[in-house]
């Protein structure tokens, strides 16, 4: 919506600038409200020239001026003239609210919005460089939770990275802390390393969810900003999904992504469910104690066995495009050689212990067996415990991902 500017009062001013300043801009605001966006620029333009950011009014034409700009360039869109459009984009872009209604929150949600929209004519041209463009200045001048979403879908098309102040404006790149990221699927001692790792590094904990429980462990981005100065550990169970890959990249992140055999997997979960109440955690939960073993198997497989392929294949490909650099770690490598796969971690981060050192932090911690919540701590059990039959419909997921190597999981 344009803005209807003030009345220019003539105390301080020359009387033949405000008659002429007063004409243009209610000349520039009737073209507006008629759709004539070009002749609106025109004498928005002209206005602003004259004018100074102490006039209390000066807001009132610069966001006006953006929708004149906005309107012209969807005009140009359509027309086909897009290296004209772009121009007008790029002229948008440079506009600053600078006066009196700079900490206004609401006028500047509003003018925010200006460049939400810009952005949203661009996307649908497919020009997504200059769409993340217009998100980011709509963040800048106003940092809504909706334009994160649209600067996400930009980000993905344009195939360009986050970045800090996509997300924070509170901290520099240089006042980032160390963030060590154990991306994992459930019930591959995840929880051990995580806790071995806080132990012997001083980070601080820190779980980035909103909610555990029936939710997907997303980083939730109030908590990751909230932390992003100190150096922490966290552990969670959560695909490589772009707006997770886009925050890391931003906060640089790098991933240790911790996966299990896919057999044992089945048989740990089962555990986990029956012996721990875990499957209250579930969407079945209603129904899940009523099963018998084998319908629990069933269930396993059909209904959470693939988001483990999901989970393995997303990372696969974030390594494989060069998002993010991950350093993949198994379960079995882990309770084979637990100082040596401690060892490598660090490495990864750039840090580092006495081998001694770690290895009494590995005996402290395995002595806190209800804090780590190892079920069976072995590898080999899904071999037994399945049937081929069901050996073979989990084999069959992996039809779905075929350039991801599964390997890592025992296929």
């Amino acid at each position: 919506m344009q803005q209807a500017p003030k009345v220019i009062g003539a105390s301080e001013l020359d009387q033949n600038m405000v008659s002429v300043l007063q004409q243009e801009l209610d000349l520039g605001t009737q073209a507006l409200q008629r759709g004539n966006a070009d002749v609106a620029v025109t004498f928005f333009q002209s206005a602003l020239q004259k004018m100074t950011a102490e006039m209390p009014f000066y807001d009132h034409v610069v966001h006006n001026l953006l929708l004149s700009y906005k309107g012209v360039a969807e005009k140009l869109f359509a027309d086909g003239d897009e290296e004209l459009a772009l121009r007008f984009v790029n002229s948008a872009l440079g506009l600053e609210i600078r006066g009196e209604m700079a900490e206004d929150a609401v006028f500047r949600r509003r003018f925010a919005d200006g460049f939400q929209a810009l952005g949203l004519i661009l996307f649908k041209k497919g020009r997504f460089a200059e769409n993340v463009l217009c998100c980011r200045k709509a963040i800048a001048v106003f940092d809504c939770p909706t334009y994160h979403v649209n600067l996400t879908n930009a980000l993905v098309m344009s195939g360009q990275r986050g970045i800090l102040s996509d997300y924070t404006t509170e901290i520099t790149p240089e006042q980032v802390g160390r963030h060590i990221f154990i991306a994992c699927v459930p019930k591959c001692a995840s929880t051990f390393l995580k806790n071995l790792l806080v132990g012997l590094t001083g980070f601080q904990d820190m779980f980035s969810v909103y909610a555990a429980g029936q939710s997907e462990h997303e980083l939730y981005m109030p908590t990751v900003r909230e932390f992003a100065h100190f150096n922490t550990v966290t552990q969670q169970h959560c695909r490589a999904s772009d707006a997770n890959v886009h925050i890391m990249q931003a906060f640089g992140i790098s991933p240790v992504v911790l996966v299990r055999n896919i057999f044992d997997s089945v048989m740990s979960l089962l555990d986990f469910y029956n012996n721990q109440g875990a499957y209250y955690n579930t969407y079945f939960r209603a129904d899940f104690r009523s099963f018998d073993e084998s319908t629990k198997i069933d269930l396993l497989i059909d209904n959470v066995i693939p988001w483990y392929f999901q989970f393995v294949a997303s990372w696969d490909l974030v390594e494989k495009q060069q998002r993010l650099p991950i350093q993949w770690l198994t379960y079995e490598e882990l309770i084979a050689d637990k100082p040596k796969a401690v060892e490598n971690v660090l490495r990864f981060y750039g840090l580092g212990s006495p081998e001694k050192a770690i290895e009494a932090k590995i005996k402290e911690t395995e002595s806190e067996d209800r804090k780590n919540r190892f079920n069976k701590g072995v590898a080999g059990r899904g071999k037994a415990g399945l049937s081929e039959q069901q050996k073979e419909r989990i084999r069959r997921l992996s039809k779905y991902y075929p350039a991801t190597d599964f390997g890592r999981i025992g296929l």
